[in-house]
């Protein structure tokens, strides 16, 4: 070969790959560089004597992390994977039937909705026991400050909608953790439980029409919220209008969380979020901190329940707390992850609602009143 072509071929090389790097030196700042993972990216790494063994690798972590033209590229992949091939480009997500999505898990601890719904994970005896004795702790130390609490277990959505499953995932089982926890605290304690999936199924077969939970989300909707605030409201003393007497509009798309996890948030956007009104009497205001794990709701003018309402529990919680809140003059709703007692000490609440969704049921293993979620936990 002559040398001529060689360095044409050389030259070529070179610009292939240059060209990507002096590109998104150009116009990078104007590209999509937001982080959609639910972790904190690798910091280059400082090279020494010390970190001499872990550089590479801290560095390959890196790269990976900052790699140019990142978001773009794995955006092609989700979208080439999802309309094509019908399979998720992230370990955890399913892609299921009508390009429904599921949550595999693998993002918080211990979470395993796939053995949550075919029924391979379920407690020991030992297990249920724990669980029991920790909710009776927490219901008696309470009780000791006039406190009245209420546990309620909002169901996965592979669960609900496992029609839309892939085939390969069977039918959800019938005994599950779910139905075990919530059968061993109504059979072995006097506790009050609250578990809104036999309401959520009726109704779900009653209008088929109106989807309770998010097809491209984990969570369930306004609808599906609606149905298990009005279960705990009812628990605590009100009766809610039926769904189906309430006007619903559509309101604003939010950036559904498993669409984000295969990069196509800003594509999948046909599932619309709708917005109820005409469920309460009361002007409720509620404030939110920036991430969306401590809410407050007020009715300024104490036309609502004078107990202070304090709610334990996860994003389900958040979705449905407006449905639950619009009957209290004062409400209060923190992650359980960010609980401890000097908050409930402080809020000083009547009541007490610890609120968890299936996929987190293993907390229950090692929340307590005084310590909230215990170091064992992670």
């Amino acid at each position: 070969m002559k040398k001529s072509v060689q360095y044409f071929y050389i030259a070529i090389f070179f610009i292939l790959v240059m060209l990507p790097v002096l590109l998104y030196s150009l116009i990078g700042k104007k590209l999509d560089t937001t982080s959609y993972e639910n972790r904190k990216l690798a910091t280059m790494p400082v090279l020494s004597v010390k970190t001499s063994s872990t550089f590479p690798s801290s560095f390959e972590n890196y790269f990976n992390d900052n790699l140019p033209f990142k978001n773009q590229l794995v955006f092609l992949n989700g979208l080439f994977d999802y309309n094509i091939f019908k399979t998720s480009s992230s370990e955890s997500v399913i892609v299921g039937k009508r390009g429904w999505l599921f949550y595999k898990g693998a993002q918080v601890n211990d979470e395993d909705p796939v053995s949550d719904y075919n029924g391979s994970n379920l407690f020991t005896d030992d297990q249920l026991k724990t669980i029991g004795k920790n909710m009776l702790a927490a219901r008696d130390e309470l009780a000791s400050r006039n406190i009245d609490f209420v546990i309620m277990i909002a169901p996965n959505k592979e669960r609900v909608y496992s029609e839309y499953m892939p085939a390969a995932y069977g039918k959800p089982a019938a005994w599950g953790r779910m139905a075990q926890v919530v059968d061993y605290l109504r059979n072995n304690t006097d506790l009050k439980v609250v578990c809104p999936y036999d309401e959520i199924a009726a109704y779900k077969e009653k209008h088929p029409q109106d989807q309770l939970y998010y097809k491209y989300d984990t969570h369930w909707n306004n609808l599906g919220a609606y149905i298990g605030g009005g279960l705990l409201d009812k628990t605590l003393g009100y009766d809610m209008p039926q769904l189906n007497t309430l006007t619903k509009t559509a309101g604003n798309v939010p950036r559904y969380d498993l669409a984000t996890l295969l990069h196509l948030g800003n594509i999948l956007e046909d599932d619309p979020a709708y917005v109820l009104d005409g469920y309460s009497s009361h002007n409720v205001t509620i404030q939110k901190n920036d991430s969306a794990t401590e809410f407050r709701g007020t009715i300024s003018d104490g036309s609502g329940d004078d107990r202070k309402l304090f709610i334990i529990g996860d994003s389900f919680s958040t979705m449905m707390f407006q449905y639950v809140a619009c009957n209290f003059d004062n409400s209060y709703l923190n992650f359980y992850y960010n609980y401890n007692l000097q908050m409930l000490e402080k809020e000083e609440p009547d009541v007490v609602v610890y609120e968890t969704v299936e996929r987190y049921l293993n907390n229950m293993l090692h929340f307590s009143i005084k310590d909230g979620i215990e170091a064992d936990a992670e």
